[in-house]
């Protein structure tokens, strides 16, 4: 068995009905590329179960303790059903881009069930209208727990799942036939929650007597920064110390949208080029401000002051893969959405991202985080949870959020389909109605856009906003 980690299960204790903290990746397939040029539902379950041993996730669920006194446990799913978590649905035609985002969306909303290992798999065939997609693809959408997987493990689990060639012959099998653990008594799990308890002490106090002097030392530039933005509020007149307040910093609603946006790579890095400094992720948040910027325009609702997107990063090191849970941070960045040239917005974003990649602040990110990690979670989720039902009417830290996943940088395959195209979805919190995901893939990069149907009533506007953002930054860079 192994326990949740503190921020897993603060994920666990955090969601609700109308927001449920789940990640997904929409994935688009080429068939043509298979054996006999087609893929079938069948085929797909049966690849499926040939790579479930590769994976942890895949046969793992939650099991509970008494009342809740501790953490939860993953422990193997007895009654575990591959065709319970793999479902097969098709698009009413014509089969275009509008119809398949309603139904990922819709797919996106609902809440998994959490008695099961917590991951579902949508066969979405009918894709015949979607521009720049074979007709006859298909498409998979791939939805997991957030306390299962951040998104840089997702990434590992599809590697998981595919090729590197058409024809490549399959990964070796178990060494012998899965058979699961028996799962633990009431005793069981109770003295482990006995033994936790009284170690907990000593961990907490081993994480900041650690942590504690080189965190204060990373905390004590804290108070002369926000003096300082205050002081520089203040001496700029209208500017205040917390972005505006804008439609998507309302409470949830249970209903979802989706839009994605799919470009090549190398027209980011050629717009990176023109501004010293920049980052490929610069661009893309000069993006997202630029879309921002036309979209609440467009709706009279465009504030003066530049909008701030909340950016989670991963402290994973290169090469983990120990799946110990969300390993995530996160900081406030500016959209400069008060910039209307698109390379003086970007060479903003850029200036003020750049403090932000110094290993001095990753490392008190990380100590922060480990003395989070002593609190009881109970008490993190609760409060997380209030947070995201109560109405907004104190300051808004963020507008948006902005993620990004890396992905594969060359072609992959799935039962011999060529994957084609990769976006994500995020989850929503309250208060935080819109998240961007910016995944890459064999040189293509996609900007999506999750939100609440309620915030966002036309996704289709702000797809064109997108559109005409990219452009906008594309032509600048000449």
């Amino acid at each position: 068995m192994q326990q949740l980690s503190w921020s897993d299960d603060m994920m666990l204790r955090a969601e609700g009905p109308a927001t449920p903290l789940q990640i997904q990746m929409l994935l688009i397939y080429d068939p043509s590329t298979a054996p006999g040029g087609k893929v079938t539902f069948k085929g797909i379950l049966e690849e499926l179960d040939a790579r479930l041993h590769l994976a942890d996730v895949f046969r793992r669920r939650l099991t509970e303790l008494p009342g809740g006194l501790h953490m939860p446990y993953w422990v193997e799913d007895p009654n575990f059903d591959l065709e319970y978590h793999v479902r097969h649905i098709g698009l009413p035609q014509p089969g275009d881009w509008r119809q398949l985002c309603i139904q990922v969306a819709r797919l996106h909303a609902r809440q998994i069930d959490l008695r099961r290992p917590p991951w579902e798999i949508t066969v979405i065939e009918g894709l015949n209208a979607v521009p720049g997609v074979p007709k006859g693809s298909f498409a998979m959408a791939l939805k997991l727990h957030h306390c299962a997987v951040d998104g840089m493990a997702s990434v590992q689990m599809i590697a998981a799942l595919h090729d590197l060639a058409a024809d490549s012959p399959r990964p070796p099998g178990p060494d012998r036939p899965w058979r699961p653990a028996p799962l633990p008594s009431t005793s069981d799990l109770l003295s482990r929650t006995a033994v936790n308890a009284a170690l907990y002490p000593v961990r907490a106090g081993k994480v900041v007597l650690s942590s504690a002097p080189q965190l204060v030392r990373g905390l004590a530039a804290l108070p002369v920064k926000l003096v300082g933005g205050l002081v520089s509020s203040v001496a700029d007149g209208n500017r205040p110390a917390f972005p505006p307040k804008t439609r998507f910093n309302e409470t949830v609603s249970p209903h979802r949208v989706f839009e994605a946006r799919f470009h090549d790579l190398a027209d980011f890095k050629k717009i990176k080029a023109r501004v010293p400094g920049a980052t490929v992720n610069d661009v893309a948040l000069a993006y997202v401000g630029g879309a921002l910027r036309r979209y609440l325009a467009g709706h009279d609702e465009l504030p003066e002051e530049s909008l701030v997107a909340a950016c989670p990063i991963s402290l994973r090191e290169a090469g983990d893969t120990s799946g110990k849970g969300n390993m995530l941070a996160g900081r406030l960045q500016t959209l400069a959405t008060d910039i209307a040239d698109p390379l003086e917005r970007l060479a903003a974003i850029a200036e003020s991202t750049a403090q932000s990649r110094s290993e001095a602040e990753q490392t008190t990110r990380t100590q922060m985080l480990e003395l989070v990690a002593t609190l009881p979670t109970a008490l993190l989720g609760v409060t997380a949870k209030a947070a995201s039902v109560l109405p907004f009417s104190g300051p808004t830290v963020a507008n948006t959020t902005v993620t990004n996943v890396p992905g594969p940088t060359q072609p992959i395959y799935f039962r011999g389909a060529r994957l084609l195209r990769a976006a994500g979805l995020g989850p929503l919190i309250g208060g935080l109605n819109l998240c961007h995901v910016v995944a890459s893939y064999n040189g293509i990069l996609s900007i999506s856009a999750t939100a609440d149907r309620d915030a966002l009533p036309d996704p289709a506007r702000y797809a064109q906003c997108m559109d005409e953002a990219f452009e906008e930054l594309l032509a600048a860079a000449g």
